[in-house]
């Protein structure tokens, strides 16, 4: 039906890029990005950082980890301050993992994937798609967008990373104001205020 009715759209949506997040033995951790669009900026990897941020917010509140919540936030909003500013962001900014280990290569079989696909129009408007593994997922969920993170931060640009620091600080701002990162509508919603520059009014001090 989806097909059917897309006939229709003028606008219609386009695969922009794909990211696969393995879980691997010894705590190693590999993300796998694939982009369809011919030519890929650093926007393009902002927007799929911040889009994936805002799934996994989604599915937390959906599991009913709030408190896993509030911790991912305060720690993304000390990383988002952190690559804002430019005297504290001397080269390529490296994320406290704990035990997990970032790598760049899938070279055993992984014990759990996590899939994401982003998908745009020409007007701008993006949506998400995602799919992963049950199961401990106060702990993977968190983790797997960390490791996305990181991963942007390895191929973008010093410029381009304040304005990441400040995208995942004006989302967390949002989820702060509206208090609704369990709403399907803050899927779009909220990375499109923190991609934006809309301005919203004092923030709520607590979550």
């Amino acid at each position: 039906m989806k097909k059917i009715f897309g006939f229709f759209d003028r606008d219609p949506e386009k695969l922009k890029g794909k990211v696969f997040i393995h879980f691997i033995e010894d705590d190693q951790v590999v993300p796998r990005m694939e982009w369809h669009a011919g030519h890929i900026t650093d926007g393009d990897w902002i927007s799929f950082i911040i889009f994936y941020y805002a799934r996994i917010m989604f599915e937390l509140a959906e599991l009913n980890e709030m408190r896993v919540a509030r911790e991912l936030m305060d720690f993304v909003t000390r990383v988002g301050r952190r690559l804002a500013n430019p005297a504290r962001n001397a080269g390529k900014f490296k994320i406290p993992l704990g035990k997990l280990r970032y790598g760049q290569e899938v070279l055993q079989p992984s014990s759990r994937v996590y899939r994401a696909a982003l998908y745009a129009k020409k007007s701008g408007s993006c949506r998400l798609d995602f799919t992963g593994v049950i199961g401990k997922e106060k702990f993977y969920l968190p983790a797997s967008f960390l490791i996305l993170l990181q991963h942007g931060i390895m191929h973008t640009g010093e410029e381009s990373q304040e304005r990441l620091g400040e995208a995942l600080f004006r989302l967390n701002h949002y989820y702060r104001y509206k208090r609704d990162f369990w709403d399907s509508a803050s899927l779009t919603e909220g990375p499109n205020f923190a991609l934006g520059t809309e301005r919203l009014g004092e923030p709520i001090p607590e979550l």
